[in-house]
């Protein structure tokens, strides 16, 4: 799918969150004494996952240890495991490895509690991103062990410019209508994702909305 073919991989890859990454980037330049955590809030469809993928490649992490963990997972246990995981080497620079904990906002009571006793702890060497819809979540004690990111609602010009650009790459049929694109963000959103898994559908059936 065009999705994952165009998933971005690195930063200059990605369109609409300028000031999100450069937050990251002063935050990965930046030497500190322990681990990095980072608080990535935004809306949905506005690419928090992805960043914090590329967030952990710059910092010098290899795909094989970035580890996509859902909130569902995170309970009493699979912190403890994923506490003792955290000290073993990546591949990478330095070691270093990535837990991506999507949903963050969802993990409570007593993995809320193991789960705060792991950042405090954090080997050097290990990155850990909690993503989240939700500004408030958490209280003040959680929420002050991470650094916070924000990301934007993408506009809706730059979506446009991206269909154009993956049409033309792809070799897709391109409408006559000068503003297919546009029209194409306009009646069916910002979600990156789902137009590009439609794109091909559309164009090569003549259809730009």
């Amino acid at each position: 799918m065009l999705a994952e073919k165009y998933r971005p991989r690195t930063f200059d890859q990605i369109i609409g969150q300028e000031r999100a990454i450069r937050t990251l980037k002063w935050h990965l330049d930046t030497e500190t004494p322990t681990g990095k955590v980072f608080l990535i809030f935004g809306p949905s469809g506005s690419g928090k996952t992805t960043l914090t993928e590329c967030a952990a490649r710059y910092w010098g992490v290899d795909d094989w240890d970035i580890r996509l963990v859902q909130s569902a997972e995170c309970d009493v246990e699979s912190l403890r495991q994923l506490d003792s995981e955290s000290y073993v080497y990546g591949l990478g620079q330095g070691g270093r490895k990535c837990y991506v904990i999507d949903e963050i906002h969802t993990v409570t009571g007593r993995a809320h509690d193991r789960l705060l006793s792991l950042l405090e702890h954090l080997p050097k060497h290990v990155m850990v991103c909690g993503t989240t819809t939700e500004l408030d979540w958490s209280d003040g004690t959680m929420r002050s062990r991470f650094a916070k990111v924000y990301t934007s609602k993408i506009r809706a010009e730059d979506v446009a410019r991206y269909l154009e650009m993956v049409a033309a790459n792809e070799r897709l049929p391109i409408p006559e209508d000068p503003k297919w694109a546009e029209k194409l963000v306009k009646y069916n959103g910002l979600n990156i994702r789902d137009h590009l898994n439609e794109l091909p559908d559309r164009l090569l059936a003549g259809m730009a909305a």
